[in-house]
């Protein structure tokens, strides 16, 4: 299985009717982004902050601002 590197990487809850276990139910929304995150760091097999830190780091450089 091809395996996102931690520097392409963005974390986001765009589908608002696949709403993360365990709100499984609700509409989706951005508040559930740590959920997410940390399932993808659970996959990767790294820490949370980890994660949380690159995805960050990845939205600041393809701002425009």
């Amino acid at each position: 299985m091809p395996s996102a590197p931690l520097e392409r990487l963005l974390v986001e809850t765009d589908a608002s009717f696949l709403t993360p276990v365990p709100h499984r139910g609700t509409l989706n929304e951005p508040s559930r982004v740590p959920v997410v995150g940390a399932a993808i760091a659970q996959v990767k097999v790294i820490e949370t902050p980890v994660l949380a830190e690159a995805s960050t780091r990845n939205a600041r450089a393809l701002s425009v601002v």
